[in-house]
């Protein structure tokens, strides 16, 4: 994202800077398109492209696993309905997990959301509800191994690949 930057005088030159964005904002800033007017889903697409990874899975509070799709579709409903979100609440609880809270108004229903949620790349991976402190232990377990199973799917022919970086431990001369 760039600001000009620029003075009343006129021979000065505009600057440009360069302001970068954590996680926490892209939070609040989706959060802010869901302000109780009803929009289309095109207006914010690309702010949801930002926030969710292309390999997001989540869990909704009746249990129903949603993928990018699935939750791009419920997004959508819920902008065409005029939701409000309110009392946005961030809690980094580990390197790459965060708790986010948040009030949804909708319907005239008020629902109070909770979601531990998995970081890869600055975007939401995985979304899960939670619903106490045992949904919270629950969450964090289910994250767990959701990130141990990605671990594995980066393996290809007797090497490991994980984001980038080649195991010390795999073993090259197998693959010949």
């Amino acid at each position: 994202m760039s600001a000009i930057t620029n003075n009343s005088n006129s021979k000065a030159k505009p600057t440009t800077t360069t302001k970068r964005t954590t996680f926490k904002q892209k939070i609040r800033q989706y959060a802010a398109f869901f302000d109780g007017s009803d929009k289309d889903f095109s207006d914010v697409e690309s702010a949801f492209d930002d926030l969710y990874h292309d390999d997001f899975l989540g869990t909704e509070s009746n249990g129903e696993e949603v993928n990018k799709e699935t939750k791009k579709q419920l997004d959508e409903n819920r902008l065409a309905a005029g939701a409000k979100v309110t009392h946005v609440a961030y809690t980094r609880t580990d390197w790459n997990k965060a708790l986010v809270k948040y009030h949804l108004e909708i319907d005239g229903k008020s629902i109070i959301s909770k979601y531990l949620v998995t970081i890869k790349d600055k975007k939401v991976i995985e979304a899960q509800y939670v619903n106490g402190f045992a949904g919270m232990v629950k969450a964090a377990w289910v994250s767990d191994f959701h990130l141990i199973r990605r671990v594995q799917s980066y393996q290809h022919v007797d090497k490991v690949v994980f984001e980038g970086y080649v195991s010390p431990f795999a073993d090259l001369t197998a693959a010949k």
